[in-house]
C-alpha cells in the first residue's frame, strides 16, 4: 500500500502467570473463528521463540483517514459478545486488548477519535486501547 493504512484486531492473551492457553475454547465460547493465532513456543525466527499464546480477530486492512471504519467492524462483530468476553477472561485468566495499527505514508495522519459506542464496549469488557504507529519518511517532491 502507498497510502496511509490502518487495522484493528481484539485479542486475548494470559495475564499474571498464564503465558499459554486453549485457543479453541475461546473461540468455542465465542462462536467466532479468529483470524490468526500465535502459539507460545512458535518460531519467530532463527533465534527467538514465540513466549505467549494470543487469539486475534483482525479487521481488514483499509487505506483511509478515519478509524471508525476498521473499529466499527470488530464493534459490530463483539458487541454483543460482552459477557462471553468477560466470562473466558476469568475463566481462562486472560487479558484482552483492542489495538489500531496505523501505518501512515507521507504525513497523511489519520483523525484519532474514539466514538462513545467504541469507548463503552472496550470499559465494558476492561480491555486495554493500544495504538500502534509506524510512519514511513515523508517523500520529497519532484521538481
Amino acid at each position: 500500500m502507498d497510502k496511509t493504512s490502518l487495522y484493528a484486531y481484539i485479542s486475548f492473551t494470559g495475564k499474571d502467570d498464564v503465558d499459554d492457553f486453549p485457543v479453541e475454547v475461546v473461540t468455542e465460547m465465542l462462536g467466532i473463528k479468529p483470524t490468526r493465532i500465535l502459539r507460545m513456543g512458535e518460531r519467530i525466527n532463527d533465534v527467538r521463540k514465540r513466549s505467549f499464546t494470543s487469539w486475534q480477530y483482525e479487521s481488514e486492512t483499509l487505506e483511509t483517514l478515519d478509524v471508525d471504519d476498521v473499529l466499527i467492524p470488530i464493534l459490530n462483530v463483539f458487541q454483543e459478545k460482552t459477557d462471553s468476553i468477560n466470562l473466558i477472561k476469568k475463566e481462562l485468566k486472560l487479558n484482552v486488548k483492542v489495538a489500531l495499527v496505523i501505518t501512515m505514508i507521507d504525513g497523511f495522519t489519520p483523525g484519532l477519535v474514539i466514538y462513545p459506542e467504541f469507548s463503552k464496549f472496550a470499559s465494558d469488557i476492561n480491555a486495554f486501547i493500544d495504538i500502534d504507529m509506524y510512519v514511513y519518511p515523508f517523500s520529497e517532491p519532484e521538481e
